[in-house]
C-alpha cells in the first residue's frame, strides 16, 4: 500500500506539472538565448568598436595614395617695407617697388610619386590588421556563444541536480517517518530513528546547496542574455567534428580565428618593418601650385605664379633612422614567434580537449552503468527489507548512494557537453541563427541510455520561495539530448 500510494502521488504531481506546462508561452532555446547574448554583449560591442577603428585605419592607408591639396590665403594686417639707403623712388617710368607685404591667395597640390614604398607597405599592414581584427571579432563571437551555451546547460544541470536532491530528501523523509512508526511498535531502536533524522538533515543541506547552485547558474545566464531562464528546451550540441585527434587538430589549424589573427598580426608587423626601410630611400614628389600675390606694388596689382615641378629628395643622414628600422624588424620577429607559439599552444590544447572529451564520454558511460546496477539492486531491496535481511542503515545508504551517483552522472554529462561546445568553438562552428540547419547542433555523443531517460521530456522543479518560477522546462523531447530529471524514488520502493 505505501508503494502504491507513493506512485499515485508521484503520478498526480507529474500530471499537475504537465497541466501547468500547457500554456501559451513558448519555450526558450539555446539558439534564441545565444542570439540575445550576441545582441546584448558589451564585450562584443567593444570588439566591434575596435574593428571599426581598424577599418577606418585601412581607409586612411588607401587615402595616402591620393594627392594632398591645400588652399592658402595670407593677408597681412600691418606691413611696411623699407630700403637702405633710403632713396626716393624714381618718378620716371613705372614704380614696381613693393612698399608692404602683399596678400597671397593660392592653391597647391602634391602627389608623392615614390616614397620608398612606405605607403604601399603601410596599406598592406593596415589591410592585414583589419583582416586580423575580423578574425578576432569572430573569435570573440565564438567565445560569447560558448559562454552562453555553457551557462544554458549549467541551468539545466543544476535543475536536474536539485530535482535529484529533492527526491532524495523526500525518500529519506519517508524512511524516517516509517522508522518512527516502527519505533512506536518496538520494531526499531532509538539509534535507527536518530540515524534517519541525521540523514534527513544531511539531505536537506544537500538540497539547499543544490538550490544555491541553481540560483547562481540562473543569475549567470541572465547576466549573459538579459533574460530569465523560465522555460528551457534541451540544446542540440555541435555535430560534424572529426572523430580523430589528428583530424580535429588539422581542422583547428585551418579554422581557428585566434591562430589566423596572430598570423595576420605577424604579417602586418613584417610590412611595418619594410615600411621603416623607406627612411633610407629617395623620395620623389610631383607638386603643382598656383599662387596669386595681390597689391604687390603701386603699379603691379597682381602677380600670379603657376608652377609644376618634380622634387626629389635623397636622404643622407637622419638621426635615429637605423635604430627605428632595427626596432621594427625585431618587433616583426617577435610577432612571428608569438604566432608560432599560439598555433602550437592552440593545437596542443585542442588535442588535450579532444582526449578529455573522449575520456569524459567513457566516464559517463561507466556512471550510467553504475546507476543501472543500483536501480537493479533496489528492485530486490524491498523484498529483502520486508524479510528482515536489510536494516534502516542499509536502506538509507542505498538511497544516498543512488542519489549521489545520479548527481555525479549529471555533472559528468554537463562536463561532456561543455567539452563538446569547447571543441566546436575552437573550430569556429558555433552559431546562433534560430531555425538553422538541424544537423549543425546535433550531439556528438549518443543519446543517454534509458536508465537515465524519463518517458516525459522534462519535469520542472518548483524551488523554494527565493527561486520563484520554474527552474527549467521543456515541452517536447528532442532526439539528440533529452532533458532528464533524476529521481531517487524508483519502482523498487
Amino acid at each position: 500500500m505505501p508503494v502504491r500510494r507513493a506512485r499515485v502521488e508521484r503520478l498526480a504531481c507529474i500530471l499537475a506539472i504537465l497541466a501547468g506546462m500547457a500554456g501559451p508561452a513558448g519555450a526558450q532555446s539555446l539558439e534564441e538565448a545565444s542570439a540575445a547574448a550576441l545582441e546584448s554583449s558589451f564585450v562584443l560591442r567593444a570588439e566591434r568598436a575596435r574593428q571599426d577603428g581598424a577599418e577606418e585605419r585601412l581607409r586612411g592607408a588607401i587615402d595616402a595614395f591620393m594627392p594632398s591639396v591645400a588652399f592658402t590665403a595670407d593677408r597681412p594686417l600691418r606691413s611696411r617695407i623699407t630700403y637702405a639707403p633710403d632713396a626716393a623712388p624714381p618718378v620716371v617710368g613705372l614704380d614696381a617697388t613693393p612698399r608692404r607685404a602683399p596678400s597671397v591667395v593660392g592653391i597647391s597640390a602634391s602627389l608623392p610619386l615614390f616614397d620608398g614604398f612606405r605607403r604601399w607597405h603601410g596599406f598592406q599592414s593596415a589591410r592585414t590588421l583589419a583582416e586580423s581584427g575580423r578574425m578576432l571579432l569572430i573569435g570573440r563571437r565564438q567565445q560569447v556563444l560558448l559562454d552562453t551555451a555553457l551557462a544554458y546547460i549549467a541551468v539545466l544541470r543544476d535543475t536536474r541536480i536539485l530535482a535529484a536532491r529533492e527526491a532524495q530528501l523526500a525518500a529519506i523523509q519517508r524512511i524516517a517517518a516509517f522508522t518512527d512508526k516502527q519505533f512506536e511498535l518496538n520494531d526499531a531502536t532509538r539509534t535507527d530513528t536518530a540515524l534517519a533524522r541525521s540523514r534527513v538533515q544531511e539531505a536537506e543541506a544537500l538540497r539547499l546547496r543544490a538550490q544555491a547552485d541553481l540560483t547562481a547558474s540562473r543569475l549567470e545566464f541572465t547576466r549573459l542574455t538579459r533574460m530569465a531562464p523560465e522555460r528551457m528546451r534541451p540544446p542540440r550540441l555541435p555535430d560534424g567534428l572529426p572523430r580523430s585527434a589528428d583530424a580535429f587538430a588539422d581542422l583547428v589549424r585551418r579554422a581557428n580565428p585566434d591562430i589566423a589573427a596572430f598570423q595576420l598580426e605577424a604579417e602586418a608587423a613584417g610590412y611595418q618593418a619594410k615600411a621603416a626601410v623607406a627612411d633610407l630611400l629617395p623620395k620623389v614628389n610631383l607638386q603643382f601650385s598656383k599662387i596669386g600675390q595681390l597689391g604687390y606694388s603701386p603699379v603691379l596689382d597682381r602677380i600670379t605664379d603657376t608652377t609644376t615641378r618634380i622634387v626629389a629628395t635623397v636622404p643622407i643622414y637622419e638621426p635615429g633612422t637605423l635604430p627605428r628600422i632595427g626596432e621594427a624588424s625585431a618587433f616583426a620577429r617577435q610577432r612571428g614567434y608569438e604566432a608560432q607559439d599560439k598555433e602550437l599552444a592552440t593545437l596542443t590544447s585542442a588535442r588535450i580537449s579532444f582526449a578529455r572529451r573522449q575520456a569524459t564520454a567513457e566516464q559517463y558511460t561507466q556512471l550510467v552503468a553504475r546507476i543501472r546496477e543500483l536501480r537493479e539492486t533496489m528492485r530486490g531491496f524491498g523484498v529483502e527489507r520486508a524479510a528482515g535481511f536489510r536494516t534502516v542503515l542499509d536502506e538509507l545508504n542505498i538511497r544516498g548512494e543512488l542519489a549521489n551517483a545520479e548527481v555525479a552522472a549529471e555533472i559528468v554529462l554537463n562536463e561532456r557537453d561543455g567539452q563538446s561546445l569547447q571543441l566546436a568553438a575552437a573550430a569556429a562552428l558555433l552559431d546562433a541563427a534560430p531555425g538553422g540547419p538541424g544537423g549543425r547542433f546535433e550531439s556528438l555523443a549518443p543519446p543517454p541510455p534509458p536508465a537515465l531517460r524519463r518517458s516525459l521530456a522534462a519535469v520542472p522543479v518548483e524551488t523554494a520561495p527565493a527561486l520563484r518560477g520554474r527552474a527549467g522546462l521543456v515541452s517536447k523531447p528532442l532526439p539528440a539530448l533529452v532533458l532528464r530529471v533524476s529521481r531517487a524514488e524508483e519502482d523498487g520502493r
